[in-house]
């Protein structure tokens, strides 16, 4: 029964890195401020949360008042989206990109340290692999643009956010869908305040991207964190860190098939990094037990 448990948090993991990969193709149609979006869709990612809790009856376990919760929930996933957004407009996306997926080293470190473990050579070996393999394919779409301190800072504290984000969801407790309808509301009012506070409104924006916009939320922030959040539940955390690295190399696959983008060799060294990387890290095999 654990096994099948682990086994069913790694495939939740897939699924998240699936649909964290279908972001950069479905940003690309909708021409609205950042964090407008981000607003956007967390209003449309908390609708979702509420019809699929209509369907699917528990009870209510999470503690949302808790000062953990807004800090490192809301807190953690309002921060990542703010401080990335905020680096981007800074710096080379290629390097800010490369930069705040450090935070998957970070998150299993800690996570491993949470539950009584020690530093792991394997772990570091597999991880310096997958992250090294994955560095020509990130900076090969370098717009050869300066980045400045404050973009690399930011960077950093996105990566920072999403690992405070991801460690909440794996000490906390699982969330239920209720509870996951309250934070995407409250990420939304965050996200809303900074807009007002940081952006303009669209002048030209039209109902395609408005329409994009609730597509992120229906799938890359919605119904992508809710199965992240199963899977930091129930999986591996070395394994499903090193998951994430496979994000923007499918990402990267998906504008190869959509013809937008060129195959290119450092698809393929990043892929084969990243699976050997977390093959190494869990001990040349998938062992659900393992932490």
């Amino acid at each position: 029964m654990c096994h099948k448990r682990q086994y069913a948090g790694m495939l939740a993991g897939l699924v998240t890195v699936l649909l964290w990969s279908c972001l950069p193709v479905l940003r690309s149609f909708a021409h609205l401020p950042p964090m407008l979006i981000a607003a956007v869709a967390m209003i449309c990612a908390a609708g979702l949360a509420h019809m699929a809790s209509l369907h699917y009856v528990r009870k209510d376990t999470s503690r949302i008042r808790e000062g953990r919760y807004w800090l490192m929930a809301v807190g953690g996933l309002a921060g990542a989206l703010y401080f990335y957004f905020l680096a981007l407009q800074n710096g080379d996306p290629a390097r800010i990109t490369l930069v705040t997926y450090t935070w998957p080293l970070g998150f299993v470190l800690i996570a491993n340290r949470l539950a009584g473990q020690g530093l792991s050579l394997r772990l570091l070996l597999g991880s310096a692999i997958a992250f090294t393999g994955l560095a020509p394919l990130v900076l090969s779409g370098s717009e050869g643009q300066a980045t400045s301190l404050i973009a690399y800072a930011a960077g950093l504290a996105a990566g920072i956010c999403w690992i405070a984000f991801s460690v909440y969801l794996r000490q906390a407790g699982a969330l239920s869908l209720h509870g996951y309808r309250s934070l995407f509301l409250h990420v939304s009012l965050v996200a809303l305040a900074m807009h007002g506070l940081f952006e303009q409104l669209p002048e030209a924006a039209t109902s395609r991207d408005w329409a994009v916009a609730g597509l992120i939320g229906l799938g890359p922030y919605g119904a992508a964190f809710i199965s992240w959040g199963f899977a930091l539940q129930r999986g591996p955390a070395t394994l499903l860190g090193l998951m994430t690295y496979l994000v923007p190399v499918l990402a990267a696959l998906l504008l190869v098939l959509l013809g937008w983008s060129p195959a290119s060799y450092q698809l393929a060294l990043a892929a084969t990094a990243v699976v050997a990387g977390a093959l190494l890290s869990q001990g040349m095999r998938i062992r659900p037990g393992t932490t």
